[in-house]
């Protein structure tokens, strides 16, 4: 009987065990997959329509559009989402409606890129932030670009005169010099001149045409075990910006997301860069 007993407290013991490690571990993970600011701090406070736009690659799918806005969604009280889609005559199409409490909305953009050369896509995306102003009636938007969109946005902001300027820019996987592994390293120092695309040589000769209140943000893709960056866009190619920014803005930083689903398309889903991403324009 005394034996029966010491089995009974010697398993309880145990059950109590795996279930405070189970639940310590269930703690940690909600603890480190949430964001890291109460939604509230975002939603209320400020009475001020600031969307974000997003400019993102135009290989981008339907698919990976909806996850990426929905990690930015999930730290930004699910704000409702415009999408607007531009013509090559210039005209725009919006889709989707906004509330009195969208204060941090998202507006998709969408424009025709096929053959267009980066100055007409920056012309393009001046339409569009004058034209979604006039729809939404904002003055201060954030501007977020993935892949080619950092490239459209960078021409946006050294060619266009008498533009809407974004408070801040993030720029993801941007592929500044390239995609080449012979003129780009996994390293997060600036590309040397003689490593240079011709591309990058003219986005630093117009450098200064930049407003130097813009908070840029640079952020690199390093997928763990890929010798090249994201496995698309290397590491020094996505952060060869900072030679165009870097000596022109008040405010920049860069970033290296280090993870085994830092590819160039699993980044979208990354709640490392959704929090990254808050933590800048917060």
């Amino acid at each position: 009987m005394k034996t029966t007993t010491k089995q009974v407290f010697v398993a309880a013991a145990w059950l109590l065990t795996l279930f405070g490690v189970i639940g310590g571990t269930l703690l940690w993970q909600r603890q480190v997959r949430r964001p890291k600011h109460p939604v509230a701090a975002i939603t209320v406070g400020s009475t001020t329509r600031i969307p974000t736009i997003l400019l993102l690659d135009a290989k981008t799918t339907s698919a990976q559009r909806h996850e990426f806005t929905a990690s930015l969604q999930g730290h930004n009280g699910n704000q409702s989402v415009i999408t607007a889609q531009l013509t090559t005559a210039g005209a725009v199409k919006f889709s989707g409606q906004l509330t009195a409490y969208d204060t941090r909305p998202y507006i998709q953009l969408k424009l025709p890129t096929k053959s267009a050369s980066m100055a007409q896509q920056a012309t393009w995306l001046k339409l569009a932030l004058k034209r979604a102003q006039q729809q939404f009636k904002f003055s201060q938007f954030n501007l977020i670009t993935y892949g080619t969109g950092g490239l459209i946005a960078t021409t946006y902001l050294e060619e266009t005169d008498n533009s809407p300027l974004p408070n801040q820019l993030v720029a993801i996987a941007t592929p500044f010099n390239g995609t080449s592994l012979k003129q780009n390293t996994n390293e997060t120092t600036a590309v040397s001149r003689k490593d240079q695309t011709s591309q990058l040589k003219n986005l630093i000769t117009k450098k200064a045409a930049i407003s130097a209140n813009i908070r840029v943000l640079l952020i690199a893709g390093q997928t763990k075990g890929d010798i090249n960056g994201d496995g698309v866009i290397p590491v020094q190619s996505a952060l060869a910006g900072q030679a165009i920014y870097r000596p022109v803005v008040k405010h920049y930083e860069q970033s290296v997301i280090h993870s085994w689903h830092a590819s160039h398309t699993s980044l979208y889903s990354s709640w490392k860069l959704a929090n990254l991403i808050q933590e800048f324009i917060d």
